[in-house]
């Protein structure tokens, strides 16, 4: 018998410890019977079972207990998987779960679905979930109104009239359908409006509201919902967008570098101020303004979109008393000299057809590097740069455009910093001075432009697009002016009208003045330090009461 159980432990898929405990229990079970055959001699009547029977069952209830127990501990295979019930509908393996983010924003950054956010809601709601399956592209928005507890879920779907968003309202009442903006939106609920679903650009959407609402302010919501601008993924991917729109050679920057706030522009002009005398500031329609210091350089950076051809282009400068920080030249040729606004500007250009332009304003030295220029109406390109950058020989450092700055030239006392009232004062008066010579001096330059009858001179002063009253023409660009019939413009009387103009009127606090008479004259404008003309009258039969200058700002 023990053989047979033997045999029949060796086919049965057990651990070897296990199968010699039961053949051990087994054995054990069939001595246990042999003993009590022959106690049962002793009482000589027979017994109803034999004694092999009675072992083959005790071992058989051993073999049953044990197997229990085996199967019990998860020798077969581990723990048994819970069996579904029939008709239960049981979730596929490869289903995708729901990924919780920790902002909407983080919708675009960690995943390629579109954003998607429900603008005209009240600001008493917060989001306070945000769910997404990133294959599916579905997305689930969670707000959240504290105060009365209420929830409006959002749901969108990257996928047309998508099952699992629509049919969620299957068996809710439809209320009305309503066409907005250019989607036909299904509204659910009995007489207000708690849920509503809708297709737009390719999408699936739907909204359910804890607290039901109208249907007007239903539509509301719909029309409010807008795709957000995909920002990307790599958060540096900014940065290294602008880091290949700056010149290869600018000096002391990486095209990482943030804007300016009003803490770090005042350090930095402080420190170049108390270093040589001067500051240099970048003004209005400028934007994202950056100032640092570079090997003793006060430097700055600015982006210049007035021009289609510099947009997004980070334009960096530095301001010396001579040249610029060592390696800025590096690699750069000469390519010519250009006479802007009364300075002669030197042109450098390099191997990767990057710019580099050299001038001297004022007495202090300004370098502009530019990653990419075409070329074309290079002038008009310099006027517009130059009339953003302004030189100031004060102390003061919070001016805020032109009015400010012009009183803190004309204002010393009202400088915040007392220690350097007594020097500001000096400081001021030749300010005012130098600027004066600065603007009688450009102005005799445009009366020598106009003496030698040359556009191309005279062009370097204009602000375009001009208007030239008396000829019907408007042009847009120093290369138009040049072609014009100079012998239109230059008559004798337009020309002694101009050149007859007394320069010494110009004062500190002029900001415009006009060269000529009520009917051949030009109007010119100070800014930024700069004289520039705005307006050229030809024969003109228009009637300027005064031509003295005057110190009102003119409108521009």
């Amino acid at each position: 018998m023990q053989q047979e159980y033997k045999e029949a432990m060796e086919k049965i898929s057990l651990s070897d410890s296990d199968k010699k405990r039961i053949l051990a229990n087994v054995k054990k079970a069939c001595e246990e019977s042999e003993e009590k055959v022959i106690s049962m001699d002793e009482f000589k009547k027979r017994p109803r079972f034999s004694a092999r029977q009675k072992g083959m069952a005790a071992a058989v209830a051993v073999l049953v207990v044990a197997i229990t127990a085996v199967v019990s501990k998860g020798f077969f295979g581990g723990k048994l998987k819970k069996q579904p019930k029939q008709g239960e509908i049981v979730a596929s393996s490869d289903e995708e779960e729901w990924q919780e983010l920790d902002s909407i924003e983080a919708i675009a950054k960690e995943t390629d679905c579109r954003t998607y956010k429900l603008g005209n809601v009240s600001k008493s709601y917060r989001v306070k979930k945000v769910e997404v399956k990133k294959k599916a592209k579905h997305v689930k928005i969670t707000y959240r109104n504290k105060k009365k507890k209420d929830k409006i879920l959002f749901e969108y779907k990257e996928e047309e009239n998508a099952p699992d968003v629509i049919n969620q309202f299957t068996e809710k009442n439809e209320l009305k359908k309503e066409k907005v903006d250019d989607s036909e939106v299904t509204m659910y609920g009995d007489e207000k409006c708690d849920a509503m679903t809708w297709q737009k650009e390719s999408c699936t959407f739907a909204v359910k509201m804890s607290t039901a609402c109208s249907t007007d302010k239903a539509k509301k919501i719909v029309s409010g919902t807008k795709e957000e601008n995909k920002p990307d993924k790599d958060t540096d991917a900014k940065v290294k967008k602008d880091e290949k729109h700056i010149a290869s050679n600018a000096v002391g920057w990486s095209g990482k570098e943030s804007e300016s706030d009003d803490k770090e522009r005042r350090r930095v002009l402080r420190k170049i101020y108390d270093m040589y005398g001067f500051r240099v500031t970048v003004e209005d329609p400028a934007r994202k303004v950056i100032y640092k210091v570079v090997d003793d350089f006060e430097s700055f950076s600015f982006h210049y979109d007035e021009l289609s051809e510099l947009e997004n282009q980070r334009i960096v400068g530095y301001a010396g008393v001579d040249g610029c920080p060592s390696g800025v030249l590096d690699g750069f040729e000469k390519m010519q000299d250009i006479e802007v606004n009364g300075l002669t500007i030197t042109w450098y250009q390099n191997k990767k057809d990057e710019s580099l332009f050299y001038f001297m304003k004022r007495k202090v030295a300004i370098s502009l590097l530019i990653k990419d220029w075409s070329g074309e109406n290079t002038e008009s390109m310099l006027s517009g740069l130059i009339s953003v950058i302004r030189i100031s020989l004060d102390a003061a450092h919070d001016d805020k455009g032109d009015n400010s700055s012009s009183d803190s030239e004309n204002n010393s006392d009202k400088n915040t910093d007392n220690d350097d009232a007594e020097p500001t004062d000096n400081a001021d008066n030749t300010s005012n001075n130098e600027s004066v010579e600065a603007y009688r001096q450009a102005a005799q330059d445009i009366q020598y432009a106009v003496a030698d009858g040359s556009l191309k001179k005279l062009s370097s002063y204009i602000r375009f697009p001009l208007s030239i009253k008396g000829l019907g023409v408007t042009v847009s660009s120093a290369k138009e002016f040049q072609a014009l019939d100079s012998s239109k413009i230059f008559t004798g009387e337009w020309v002694d009208a101009v050149v007859s103009y007394d320069t010494g009127k110009i004062k500190s606090s002029t900001k415009s003045f006009t060269m000529g008479d009520s009917s051949r004259k030009l109007v010119c404008q100070i800014k930024n330090d700069s004289v520039v003309i705005t307006e050229l009258h030809v024969n003109s039969d228009e009637v300027q009461p005064d031509t003295e200058p005057t110190d009102s700002p003119s409108e521009e």
